[in-house]
């Protein structure tokens, strides 16, 4: 490919001492040369900065420092550090296939789209087993190579899964629109991705298991504890009052608000049927304004087809 384009791959460092350097091998051994890799360390306690050290004699790596403040602002610090056509991110425990970027960005080209939807697989940590689930598997949901304009995708929140790791987008799409990472709360790629989708004017979909999502113990993902279910639940009430004020933006057309009210109906979904104590949650759900009384129907309806289909 000639005159190719940079591509910025942004991967936030937490304590992964055990996996950073699969992860950064995965992206510097990639088929394609025109990488920016930013490496963005949120104040490791472990011994992960020194193992990202050796890396930084690549000159496409830099590695930028920061006292801790949580995933999201992290992602945040790589995203102003960005001078690339396209932007990928990258878990730190996780690692992409060889040939990720190169056919993302030759299709990305080619079609010229806004965002490239990829699969992912999860494995468990020590096992390096495939988990048998399919919530990184859209074949069922979008067309391979079909470009998706405008309205179109966003009318139909089968296009929309918040994980950021299964996307390549065009940075212009996050400079132009401010675009950035809600801080302080868990769970921050469902506004996030939300917000990339309603800003951006296409979309397609590549049937290839590019990203390999690592499960391990204690991890966002796995950490069931009382206290972290309270963290999700309160960081999912922000999420619903940061949706809801984009839904009331007159800004948006129709088909964009369908797509913020269904993430609305699925994160309100996620909080009434949370673990949290009781007293916790309805002092917490008294808070949610703009579900009526069809969204409840719906939400009922859609948990007695599950039940139905468990069956």
């Amino acid at each position: 490919m000639q005159n190719q384009p940079l591509v910025s791959v942004i991967v936030p460092v937490y304590n992964v001492e055990l996996y950073i350097e699969d992860c950064l091998k995965s992206i510097i051994k990639q088929n394609y040369q025109m990488l920016q890799i930013i490496i963005v360390d949120d104040g490791s306690t472990d011994t992960s900065n020194q193992k990202v050290k050796p890396f930084l004699l690549d000159n496409r790596v830099q590695l930028i420092q920061q006292v801790n403040k949580g995933l999201s602002s992290a992602r945040n610090t790589g995203l102003e550090a960005a001078n690339g056509k396209y932007v990928l991110f990258v878990d730190s425990d996780d690692y992409i296939e060889l040939t990720t970027v190169k056919e993302l960005v030759e299709l990305m080209e080619e079609k010229q789209v806004d965002l490239i939807r990829f699969n992912g697989k999860a494995f468990l940590d020590g096992l390096n087993k495939p988990i048998k689930q399919n919530n990184y598997d859209f074949s069922q949901r979008l067309q391979e190579g079909k470009k998706y304009t405008q309205d179109r995708f966003k009318a139909n929140r089968k296009t929309l899964a918040s994980p950021v790791y299964l996307y390549m987008v065009k940075r212009e799409v996050l400079v132009k629109n401010a675009l950035s990472f809600y801080e302080g709360i868990l769970h921050e790629d469902e506004l996030f991705t939300t917000q990339v989708f309603l800003n951006s004017k296409s979309m397609c979909y590549v049937n290839i298991f590019y990203y390999n999502r690592r499960y391990r113990e204690n991890s966002i993902m796995t950490n069931q504890s009382q206290k972290r279910l309270q963290q999700t639940f309160n960081s999912y009430l922000v999420i619903y009052k940061e949706l809801r004020n984009l839904y009331l933006k007159s800004e948006y057309s129709k088909e964009q608000k369908k797509l913020i009210k269904r993430e609305m109906i699925s994160i309100y979904s996620g909080l009434i049927t949370s673990s949290i104590k009781k007293s916790e949650k309805k002092q917490g759900l008294k808070k949610i304004k703009g579900i009526n009384l069809m969204d409840k129907v719906y939400i009922y309806i859609k948990k007695v087809i599950n039940i139905v289909n468990i069956k």
